[in-house]
C-alpha cells in the first residue's frame, strides 16, 4: 500500500510461525523505524514478529515499553498531565504519518495505532477486547451491520463530521443504512495479479485461478481470509458474491477444495523486493488494486487483472467505537481525513481512489489517470460491490470452517 517502492518493510512478525499479533504503534515509534533520514515514510511497515531471537527481542521492547491495548472491562485512567490521544485500529500500511503528525499539530490529540493482519484478526481482537479500548476503527463497509448488531459501533453524529457532505453519493448510499454508524473514504478493486513472463500464459477470469493451468500447481497465493474466497469461489462459478444459496455455497466450498493443491499458501503478499510475486515464487495471487501498484514499482513484469467473469469493488469505512472515551475526537479525527487535502494526499500515498469527488482537484493527473487506481466508469459499472446482502451466519461460519482445514 505504501509508495515508496525501494524499500524493505522496516519489521515483519508473527508470534509461532502464522499466528498474527496486534502490535500497538505510536507515530513516533513508526517514525523512528520507519522514515528515512529526508523524512520520507518507508512504507510498507510490516510488524508481524517472527519467533526468532530477534523477533522475540523486538517483541518485549514493544510489550515493555508501548501502552497495550486493554482487555474487555479494563478502565485505562488518563494520568495528571497525559496528552489525549486516540487508538486507531487499521491495517498496516494504511496510514500516512504526516497525516497524524499534521493531526496532532491542529487538535492536540495524538493518534496510537494498533494494527491487525487480517479482518479475521480484527474481528478476534474486538470480541475479545468487546470492543473496548479502541477510538476509531477501518472496517470493510460490508461488516459495518454485523459491528453495530454487536454494540461496538457509535451512531456517526453528523454536527461533528461536517466534510460528510463531501463523500459522493454513489458510495455513501452503497450499503443501505451502514452510513448511520461508518462513513466509507477508500474504494477500490480486488483482482488477480500475476506473472505471465512466468507462466506463460494469459489469466483473464477468476476461473483461471480457481480451476488453475497444471503449470500453476504450487504457485498460487489466496487471501486467508473466508469471505474473500468465498467471493472468488461464486464469482467463479459464474454467479453473484450477494448470493448464499445452499447449492451455490456448496459448489464454491468444492471449488476452493478442488484448488488446494494449486495453492502454495493462504495468506497475503508482502509488500517489499522479498515478496513471492516479486521473486517468483509466486505466479499469481489475489491482491487488492493499490498494493498491485505498489508491487509493479518493484517488479513491472507483473500484471493486474479485473477478471472477465466477475470484477469485484471493495470499499473501505472509518467507524467510532462505541466504547471510546474520546469520542469528539475520534470525530474530529473522522472529518480530519475527509478534508480535500488531506483525502488526497492519503489517497496519492496509499494508491487508492478517495470516495470524495472533491480530491481530483488536489491530485496529479497521473494519479487520477491512472486506471488502476481509478478504473473506467464502464469497467466500475459492471463491477459488483461485495456482500451487499448480509452473509448468513450459519454461512460464514462454514466457510470459517473451510479455511480451517484448507490451512492444516
Amino acid at each position: 500500500m505504501g509508495r515508496n517502492a525501494g524499500h524493505l518493510s522496516c519489521l515483519s512478525a508473527s508470534i509461532a510461525g502464522e499466528r498474527e499479533f496486534p502490535v500497538s504503534i505510536p507515530v513516533r515509534v513508526f517514525r523512528m523505524f520507519c522514515v528515512s533520514s529526508e523524512g520520507r515514510a518507508l512504507l510498507p511497515v510490516r510488524w508481524r514478529l517472527r519467533a526468532s531471537q530477534w523477533g522475540m527481542a523486538i517483541l518485549m521492547v514493544v510489550v515493555l515499553n508501548f501502552p497495550q491495548v486493554p482487555l474487555a472491562g479494563e478502565k485505562q485512567v488518563p494520568q495528571a498531565g497525559e496528552k489525549r490521544e486516540l487508538v486507531l485500529l487499521t491495517w498496516p500500511d494504511y496510514m500516512d504519518p504526516d497525516l497524524l503528525e499534521k493531526f496532532e499539530k491542529k487538535t492536540g490529540v495524538s493518534v496510537r495505532m494498533v494494527y491487525f493482519e487480517t479482518d479475521e484478526t480484527r474481528d478476534e481482537l474486538l470480541a475479545r477486547a468487546g470492543g473496548e479500548g479502541f477510538d476509531v476503527a477501518d472496517i470493510f463497509c460490508d461488516r459495518v451491520g454485523g459491528y453495530a448488531e454487536q454494540g461496538w459501533l457509535a451512531p456517526i453524529d453528523a454536527t461533528l463530521v461536517p466534510n460528510m457532505r463531501r463523500i459522493g453519493k454513489r458510495w455513501l448510499e452503497a450499503y443501505p443504512g451502514v452510513s448511520r454508524y461508518a462513513l466509507p473514504y477508500f474504494w477500490g478493486t480486488f483482482g488477480i495479479a500475476y506473472r505471465p513472463d512466468l507462466l506463460g500464459e494469459t489469466i483473464t477470469r477468476w476461473r483461471d485461478l480457481l480451476v488453475p493451468s497444471p503449470k500453476l500447481r504450487g504457485k498460487i497465493l489466496m487471501e486467508k481470509d473466508s469471505r474473500s474466497l468465498l467471493v472468488v469461489a461464486l464469482k467463479a462459478l459464474g454467479g453473484s458474491s450477494n448470493a448464499f444459496g445452499e447449492e451455490a455455497l456448496r459448489e464454491a466450498m468444492q471449488l476452493l477444495i478442488a484448488q488446494k493443491p494449486f495453492v502454495k499458501d493462504y495468506g497475503y503478499p508482502s509488500m517489499d523486493e522479498k515478496s513471492g510475486l516479486v521473486t517468483g515464487e509466486i505466479w499469481a495471487a489475489t491482491l487488492y488494486n493499490g498494493d498491485t501498484l505498489f508491487l509493479q514499482g518493484i517488479e513491472p513484469r507483473i500484471q493486474y487483472v479485473l477478471p472477465e467473469d466477475g470484477p469485484i469493488l471493495w470499499m473501505d469505512c472509518m467507524a467510532v467505537l462505541n466504547g471510546s472515551r474520546n469520542k469528539k475526537s475520534a470525530y474530529e479525527f473522522i472529518d480530519f481525513l475527509h478534508e480535500p487535502e488531506n483525502a488526497a494526499k492519503l489517497s496519492r500515498e496509499l494508491g487508492y481512489a478517495s470516495t470524495d469527488p472533491e480530491t481530483r482537484s488536489f491530485l496529479p493527473a497521473e494519479h487520477v489517470n491512472n486506471a488502476l487506481i481509478h478504473p473506467p466508469a464502464e469497467v466500475v459499472e459492471k463491477s459488483e460491490l461485495k456482500f451487499l446482502e448480509p452473509i448468513p451466519v450459519q454461512a460464514e461460519r462454514r466457510m470459517k470452517a473451510l479455511l480451517h482445514d484448507l490451512l492444516r
